[in-house]
């Protein structure tokens, strides 16, 4: 009897090890493209891409995965603050944001779709978002940065390094329209004139400072859409991920795309494509991805609204700055 017990449990191993090939190794690519770009678009989990697959073979799925970049510069007359008014051409989601009975500053609205779930952010004027950075070397929450702010909202912004205990930008930075730190290339800089218009830019923070009235810049990417055309995205690049993301109508209204992700609130996270997606319906002229992952966090009016995946350790994720609404 223990004989053909034991005999059924190596069957169904075997099985199972002879699906996990196929499935792995087979000749159907999404697999392949949802695990590779999902593993490799991470901070600490890229191990699990190179555990079953060779850097060649890395180097082609990815290959087949890509977000083309954008070089343009945001047109800032493309952004009128002139009103709106819903057409039988409108999406859905246009309705929805355009819809305002109450004249609220700002509303939080619920999406989801195929995978995903999170929140837009609705912000009605968008010279009262700001830039905080963290007084600590420590870096500070998102919460911790709202309410030392006093702030209604806040979502994470830009990147920082991981590789030191130190938090710091990794790029360049502007608050309150001042030079913070600089870069000495050319990078991606998402910026927020004092007008309210958000600008994406190929430049360093200094240049900006120089020639542009800013409120904000931080670093980070990719843009998803300058002057009103989107990037080209092919498969599943980007990975499917928690993703904090930033967008701008021709109205001014700004929208903080907030995507929980790995199994939070049921939500695996989106890739580019659906981000782009998302604004496009939105009606986003210019729209930008901002630090994802484990620091995807949105706080409003003294709690967090979604589900950081960095909550799994027990705590929000510490980072260097956060957008913040007053």
């Amino acid at each position: 009897m223990k004989g053909k017990l034991l005999n059924r449990i190596l069957l169904v191993l075997d099985v199972l090890a002879l699906v996990f090939l196929a499935v792995v190794y087979g000749p159907w690519a999404g697999f392949r493209n949802w695990y590779v770009t999902t593993a490799l678009s991470t901070s600490s989990h890229k191990y699990l891409a190179y555990a079953l697959y060779s850097s060649d073979q890395l180097q082609t799925i990815m290959s087949n995965n890509q977000l083309e970049v954008i070089d343009q510069t945001s047109d800032d007359s493309l952004i009128t603050f002139e009103e709106v008014v819903v057409t039988a051409s409108s999406t859905d989601l246009e309705r929805e944001i355009l819809n305002n009975p109450d004249g609220a500053d700002y509303r939080i609205i619920p999406i989801s779709g195929s995978g995903y779930s999170g929140w837009l952010t609705v912000i009605c004027d968008p010279t009262r978002l700001t830039l905080a950075v963290a007084e600590s070397d420590n870096g500070a929450t998102v919460s911790q940065l709202a309410r030392q702010n006093n702030a209604l909202l806040a979502v994470n912004g830009g990147g920082f390094d991981r590789s030191r205990k130190e938090k710091s930008a990794d790029g360049g930075l502007i608050v309150d329209g001042q030079l913070y730190c600089d870069s000495e290339e050319s990078e991606e800089l998402i910026c927020l004139t004092k007008e309210g218009k958000l600008l994406l830019s190929h430049s360093t923070a200094g240049q900006l400072a120089e020639t542009e009235e800013l409120s904000w810049a931080l670093h980070f990417s990719p843009f998803l859409i300058v002057n009103g055309v989107s990037a080209s995205v092919s498969g599943n690049a980007g990975g499917q991920q928690p993703r904090t993301a930033i967008g701008q109508r021709p109205d001014g209204i700004i929208i903080l795309m907030t995507i929980d992700g790995r199994g939070a609130n049921g939500s695996f996270g989106i890739n580019y494509a659906g981000m782009i997606s998302i604004f496009e319906q939105c009606g986003c002229v210019n729209a930008a991805n901002l630090d994802g992952g484990g620091s995807t966090t949105l706080y409003e009016n003294g709690a967090l609204v979604n589900q950081p995946a960095n909550r799994g350790k027990g705590n929000e994720r510490a980072v260097f700055d956060a957008l913040i609404y007053c």
